[in-house]
């Protein structure tokens, strides 16, 4: 069993095939999975309009009408690698004996333990020299296995039919099922295309350079899915098809690679020549000692890459880089091929030590040029001279892109509906269902029309402003001139200022436009503005610590009042200088600010200060608007999200909380916390420390206490369901009861309903009737075919997508207390998309989880210093002890704020905006 990463004690088996959307109850412990039962769809939306959209899962017409067998496949002894397992499956011998029974069909291999086929025989033995196989010495004892292919048990379909239609809870017959079914679907595609995951790649897939060394490819996502189609007619089975984008690293000969690699990551190395590199690589002397260069240390994040060899053409195997080889023993040199040597054995059966240099000109009659670089060294301690070895295309990058590649790929993945409609159906042309000859030979047939089901529109509400209101149709955008927001600033604007980091924006004249446009754009709105800003300059030579601290006193010293608000005018987007800036304006003086950029600052448009005026509004205690005005009496929002560090990055878990405090659910207080090292699952203590202070001024704010609580999760998949129930929700009920206890008698009143929203998936909508853009438009719900047979789950487009193909959110209610109507939640949700603080467009997300979103993406600055951890690092991923202790708590927000008036109104705002 291999342990979730949470504070739970639920388990995932290894034997889940991760390539199959499972429901959540299939991650339930096998001995307690009765216990947990997740909220059947108690109906459909029988409000909002019918429409139509076509959406990209196909139905399967027809599964496995023959009988079908599993197989346990074992090897004795046991391989270390599960690459032997391949390995051993397709030998000649193994695939020799199974074609040898009197009973033909084809057969499916997992990869590793299982196996199935059309062929009914008890039991498949065969003994494989893997020396032998591959052309080299037999008889060697290592390269030697026994295989025993024995049948388990029959596939019976109809368990898992019985499931789909709700008449039978999950139980392992489902997952064997589904198992085999994902198998037979892969089989075929698996032969020509390149499988990562659920995507299938090739040579011709389209692709794009995103720079020297990493490369964007566009490949095909397929993936078998329960559906709901049971209900009308089908099986209750699709094949999910989209377009999936990810970075390659580019292929090309591995001197030129690196040289590419270290010019774009090592400034130094930026005009380097592919002559250059063994000087960038050799060793430097440290005081007594030979270590590595920065370029060198660089090679890390090309470990774990694949390469195949050149001088050697009869050698078609592909090896993994495990390391560089360094040893300061050698000095100035290094250890490259003339100074690193190992025993051979001689024809008269003696050894003798040789260098790589000679080995390579005797045995393969191959110079090296460049012997002087380091040596590739492989898991098995094979030395592969650089200039000798070549990567293939397709090797993955698992890096976070830069923010140039960024805007490449961006550009590359961008497809407007009818261009990512038209790319779906080629892929499924590729694939070729009609001539698979596993599909046949099992008897599954999936239709390859891409479906038009019926959806809902769920009418727009009306955007109340203080002064009026506006109805933006299915438009889904309003502009802001002529309206006032609903609920100003809670104080007048008087102590501010502008601060001008010096160099940023030298023209006095232009920042007194700038605040003087903003000023009158923000009154225009509403906004209660009666001194004007002081403005001045800070030498950029100051620490971000200093400018906030001297901006922080001169404000105040001028208006005689703690600033409200601090406004920053930065050069550029220098994510350092901007982080520090705001770690001191929230955790030390405890006053909101607002960083601005010169070049939109100079330019002081209408419309960017309307913009700023929105966030600067929400920051100061107020809100936009509202659109939902009738939301059930003592209603509660929070939002919940879980972020963590690229790879590569040493970075703790941050975990943030958003929660509504007014009755239109508005205006949202945030709170972050560190979560360990890449947990997703909430920590007990983190929930504590961030909800009890936001519930505590909720029931102060209200006077009341919350009576209904919805709970809006982001970033957990179906395996982690149970966590967020068993883990965090627990914990939430313990703290309101803790909290309702310290106040009152008996139980609290609040009932609990959580809702897991994720984009994080490949279900499309092709609307009849859309936006200009073929999008479809805001409002947009499927509730039918590519839902779940029947739990609580729906897909809502509430927005209007810029660019590209829109991605609907696909909600699952998975704890239900409240029972409200489905669709007066559906309407709710999409409503409140309506009322985020800083758009006048609808968002695609829930604004409490884009709160939570914002929230945790302000609060990095606020981590303590960097953690002290036994740790390595191996091909750019951090490798953390076990026992790595928890990262430290957060700094506290407002920590040094001059009075407790000034921290209150620090805590309580949208500091994170």
């Amino acid at each position: 069993m291999s342990t979730v990463k949470t504070d739970a004690t639920f388990s995932i088996p290894k034997h889940i095939n991760r390539r199959i959307d499972l429901p959540p109850e299939a991650y339930a412990p096998a001995d307690n999975a009765d216990n947990y039962t997740f909220p059947k769809r108690p109906g459909f939306n029988a409000t909002a309009s019918d429409i139509n959209v076509a959406v990209n899962q196909f139905r399967v017409t027809d599964c496995a009408t023959v009988d079908v067998h599993q197989y346990d496949v074992s090897v004795s002894p046991q391989p270390t690698h599960d690459v032997v397992y391949k390995k051993l499956w397709a030998s000649k011998g193994v695939q020799g004996a199974l074609k040898s029974l009197k009973s033909r069909g084809p057969w499916l291999h997992d990869g590793k333990a299982l196996a199935w086929s059309t062929v009914n025989v008890e039991e498949v033995r065969h003994r494989v020299d893997l020396g032998e196989e591959d052309g080299g010495k037999a008889g060697r004892p290592n390269q030697i296995f026994n295989v025993s292919i024995k049948r388990v048990t029959k596939i019976r379909l109809e368990v898992l039919s019985e499931y789909l239609k709700g008449s039978l809870p999950w139980n392992k017959n489902v997952l064997e099922c589904m198992n085999c079914l994902d198998h037979i679907l892969r089989q075929g595609p698996s032969e020509n295309f390149k499988l990562i995951k659920r995507t299938l790649f090739n040579q011709e897939s389209d692709s794009q350079r995103l720079g020297p060394f990493v490369e964007a490819v566009k490949g095909i996502y397929s993936a078998i899915r329960m559906t709901e189609s049971v209900r009308s007619g089908g099986l209750g089975l699709g094949i999910n098809v989209d377009v999936s984008n990810q970075s390659f690293w580019i292929g090309q000969r591995m001197d030129q690679l690196i040289r590419n690699f270290l010019a774009s990551t090592i400034r130094q190395c930026s005009n380097m020549q592919i002559s250059d590199l063994p000087k960038a690589l050799a060793p430097y002397k440290q005081g007594d000692r030979w270590v590595m260069s920065e370029a060198f240390k660089a090679l890390k994040r090309i470990c774990r890459l694949r390469f195949v060899t050149t001088h050697n053409k009869s050698d078609p195997r592909e090896y993994t880089i495990f390391k560089f080889t360094f040893d300061s023993s050698f000095g100035a040199q290094g250890a490259n091929a003339k100074t690193m040597k190992f025993e051979q054995k001689t024809p008269e059966g003696g050894k003798r030590v040789i260098s790589v240099y000679d080995y390579y000109l005797e045995r393969h009659n191959c110079k090296i040029a460049t012997w002087q670089l380091p040596l590739i060294q492989t898991g098995k301690g094979g030395l592969f001279p650089i200039e000798t070895c070549e990567v293939k295309r397709l090797n993955s990058y698992p890096f976070k892109l830069d923010p140039t590649q960024t805007q490449e790929m961006i550009k590359f993945a961008v497809q407007r509906p009818p261009q990512r409609k038209e790319h779906i159906m080629r892929s499924v042309a590729l694939l070729n269902w009609g001539n698979d000859r596993y599909l046949k030979a099992f008897g599954m047939k999936i239709n390859d029309k891409m479906p038009v089901v019926k959806a809902k529109l769920i009418k727009n509400p009306d955007i109340m402003f203080s002064n009026k209101k506006c109805n933006p149709g299915t438009a889904g955008r309003w502009d802001l001139r002529g309206y006032q927001f609903s609920q100003p600033n809670r104080a007048p604007l008087k102590s501010w200022g502008v601060i001008v980091l010096q160099g940023s924006l030298s023209d006095k004249a232009a920042v007194t436009n700038f605040a003087q446009s903003f000023k009158r754009a923000y009154a225009s709105h509403g906004g209660k503005v009666v001194s004007d800003p002081v403005l001045f300059e800070q030498p950029f030579s100051m620490t971000p610590k200093d400018v906030v601290v001297d901006s922080y006193q001169k404000i105040g010293n001028k208006f005689n009042q703690a600033p409200q608000i601090i406004f920053f005018i930065l050069k550029s987007k220098d994510a350092s200088y901007y982080e520090n800036l705001k770690r001191y304006a929230d955790c030390y003086a405890g006053v909101v600010t607002q960083m601005l950029q010169a070049s939109h600052a100079r330019k002081a448009a209408p419309q960017y200060c309307s913009n700023l005026a929105m966030k600067v509004n929400a920051k100061l205690g107020g809100s936009t608007s509202v659109a939902t005005p009738k939301l059930p009496e003592n209603s509660c929002f929070i939002g919940v999200d879980v972020s963590h560090g690229a790879p590569g990055q040493d970075k703790a878990s941050m975990a943030s909380m958003c929660m509504s405090m007014d009755k239109n659910a508005t205006y949202y207080q945030g709170r972050v916390e560190t979560n360990g090292w890449r947990v997703e699952i909430l920590k007990k203590e983190a929930i504590k420390r961030m909800l009890l202070p936001m519930l505590t001024a909720w029931c102060k704010e209200n006077n009341a206490f919350p009576q209904q609580l919805f709970y809006f999760r982001d970033g957990v998949a179906e395996g982690q369901f149970i966590n967020v129930l068993e883990s965090e929700i627990k914990v939430v009920k313990s703290v309101i009861q803790e909290y309702f206890k310290s106040k009152r008698t008996g139980d609290a009143p609040t009932k609990i309903t959580v809702i897991v929203a994720t984009k994080r998936h490949h279900i499309r909508f092709f609307p009849e009737r859309g936006d200009k853009n073929g999008n479809p438009l805001p409002g947009t719900l499927v509730e039918r075919e590519i839902t779940h047979p029947f739990q609580y789950d729906f897909y809502l487009c509430s927005h209007v997508a810029i660019q590209g193909t829109a991605r609907p959110v696909h909600y699952t209610v998975i704890l239900d207390e409240n029972k409200m109507k489905v669709d007066e939640l559906q309407k709710m949700i999409y409503h409140q998309c309506y009322q985020y603080c800083r758009s006048t467009t609808p968002v695609s997300l829930h604004p409490a989880v884009y709160y939570a979103h914002l929230a945790g993406n302000r609060g990095r600055p606020h981590e303590q210093a960097v953690q002290t951890a036994t740790e390595s690092r191996a091909g750019g991923m951090t490798v953390t002890s076990r026992n790595r202790p928890d990262p430290s708590p957060v700094i506290p927000l407002a920590a040094n704020g001059k009075s407790e008036e000034t921290k209150f109104r620090f805590v309580s705002s949208m500091w994170y905006v």
